[in-house]
Parts: C-alpha cells; sequence; structure tokens
C-alpha cells in the first residue's frame, strides 16, 4: 500500500472518534514525535505514535524505527488484506518489548505463514488502555 502511514493514521482517529473520544492530528510543526493527540475525560492529554505495517508483504520482520519519540502510546496498525488489526501499546512497554534491537519487529514467518508477534498480542484492540494514562 503506497501511503499505509497516513492511511493508519486516519484509521486510528476515526476509531478514536467513533469510541467518543476527542481526537486531532498532530501539527508537524510542533508536535513531531506524535501523529494523533487526544483528550480523555478531564482534560487529559495523550500524545499516540501511529506505526503501521503490511502483514503480507513478504518482510519477514517488518520493522519499525524511531520508537524512542516523545509520546504516550504506540499504536500498531498491521493491515492484512483489507483487514487492520490494532495494538495499543504503552510507550514503556514498545521499549521493553524492542530490547537492545534496532527496529521494533512487529511481524514473524510460522508454518509458511505471516503473522503478528506473539510480544503484540496482550495489545490487541485494548484502546481502554488509553483511558488509563
Amino acid at each position: 500500500m503506497k501511503y499505509i502511514g497516513k492511511y493508519a493514521e486516519h484509521l486510528v482517529l476515526a476509531e478514536l472518534l467513533r469510541r467518543g473520544m476527542e481526537a486531532y492530528l498532530a501539527i508537524k510543526a510542533n508536535q513531531d514525535d506524535y501523529d494523533i493527540t487526544a483528550i480523555i475525560g478531564d482534560q487529559r492529554i495523550v500524545r499516540i505514535q501511529v506505526k503501521a505495517s503490511e502483514l503480507n508483504n513478504e518482510s519477514t520482520n517488518n520493522p519499525i524505527y524511531h520508537v524512542d519519540k516523545n509520546y504516550d502510546y504506540l499504536v500498531l496498525v498491521i493491515v492484512a488484506e483489507d483487514v487492520a488489526s490494532f495494538f495499543v501499546i504503552p510507550k514503556c512497554a514498545v521499549l521493553k518489548i524492542k530490547g537492545n534491537d534496532v527496529g521494533l519487529y512487529t511481524t514473524k514467518m510460522e508454518n509458511k505463514q505471516f503473522k503478528v508477534r506473539d510480544s503484540f498480542l496482550p495489545y490487541a484492540g485494548q484502546w481502554g488502555k488509553l483511558c488509563h494514562v
């Protein structure tokens, strides 16, 4: 997909709005480390970094780089065919999963099929985590 990053950002923004959260695309001039600003409950601001990858693109690991930026949550969007899966991950967990690796490896090959790495599965669809910052 040519514009997978922008596609993922708008999917996440739409999902946040659908769930009744006030959310806006970040202004890149002064909010370069994250993609979306969400206002939760009584004026708590949550900075969301969105990263995307295609599951079936013949890249075994699909690494994501620059995950050490200044944000609160990473929403990893994995696109398989026309279906997107969301993984809502606190930054501290992102850094733990990444460890000392150069990138954050998101997928793997298992039984000749591409799959999301097991370390991300507990964060699948965990939109409620954003409310507990």
